[in-house]
């Protein structure tokens, strides 16, 4: 992110057609004049090569790590959950989401007294919220100069709502507008898997047919990667976020069964880098609640 600022403001200065001595004039100029966010996101999602990096990020923001944020916040007590949403805006979600595995970790789960006899739930606020912000990633690629900007704020804004509309999943009595929230993923997995699909597919049409090898995947992959500082920035976020997931995973199942996720971790790494993060989490963290509803039964 910072390197993508550094990028912006010297770019901004070479085309400046007024240039002062003075740096903080400089620097309110640029602020001013440049459209950061925007330019940012318009670049991320230049063609299907592009998109197919950045909407990793976004399935997985919008999606199961919205859901675990706020699942995970009620299970183990743990406050001020939208900090942890802005943070991952304004820095990285891969910061953000370390910081809080490091929360769960340091903080005790509520004793089986505290709860309910009913399924951990998710209010109308929470999976609303959700599969709105899914319409709004699967739009994406879709808008047009004029809906582009819109489109993107709803979708940044869609985040914060189950975080400051009090909002953690409810571990009382269903009421009829409340699904479990293993449904919730459930959900999550499917549409993100469509998504995911389309993309893959709609990148590789922009790889010629002669060249459609796994190397050549791989390397066309990592010049888009490369191609831009802001898609440098929310792609390497990609990166560090699918490996922090793993890591968590791993060490997750090993601190609730004690036992280790060895002969799955293969497999599990397989289909996160091939359906990418934001499908694998939503559907580990959908079994992670099956199974913690059986314990909870027994």
């Amino acid at each position: 992110m910072f390197g993508y600022m550094m990028w912006s403001f010297r770019d901004y200065e070479r085309f400046a057609p007024i240039r002062s001595d003075a740096f903080l004039e400089r620097l309110t100029n640029w602020l001013r004049e440049t459209e950061l966010f925007e330019l940012a996101w318009s670049t991320v999602c230049a063609s299907p090569l592009n998109w197919w990096w950045s909407e990793q990020l976004c399935l997985f923001t919008v999606g199961a790590w919205t859901i675990f944020l706020s699942a995970q916040g009620q299970r183990y007590g743990i406050k001020y959950l939208w900090a942890y949403m802005l943070l991952g805006q304004l820095v990285a979600i891969s910061v953000a989401s370390n910081l809080f595995y490091l929360a769960i970790c340091l903080s005790t789960p509520r004793s089986r007294s505290e709860k309910s006899n009913y399924s951990l739930l998710a209010p109308p606020v929470l999976w609303l919220s959700v599969l709105l912000s899914l319409i709004t990633v699967g739009v994406s690629p879709l808008t047009s100069e004029r809906t582009f900007l819109p489109n993107l704020l709803l979708m940044h804004a869609l985040l914060f709502v189950p975080f400051i509309s009090n909002p953690t999943p409810n571990l009382a009595s269903k009421n009829g507008f409340s699904i479990k929230i293993r449904t919730l993923y459930g959900i999550t997995t499917v549409l993100a898997l469509v998504l995911r699909i389309r993309t893959i597919l709609s990148a590789l049409s922009y790889i010629p047919q002669e060249a459609k090898t796994l190397k050549m995947v791989v390397v066309t992959a990592w010049r888009v990667l490369h191609s831009h500082p802001a898609q440098s920035s929310i792609g390497w976020d990609v990166v560090w976020t699918t490996i922090s997931f793993l890591v968590w995973r791993i060490l997750g199942v090993r601190m609730q069964t004690q036992d280790s996720l060895g002969p799955k971790l293969v497999p599990l790494a397989t289909s996160t880098l091939v359906a990418s993060v934001g499908v694998s989490a939503a559907d580990e963290w959908r079994k992670e609640e099956v199974v913690e509803e059986s314990s909870k039964a027994e």
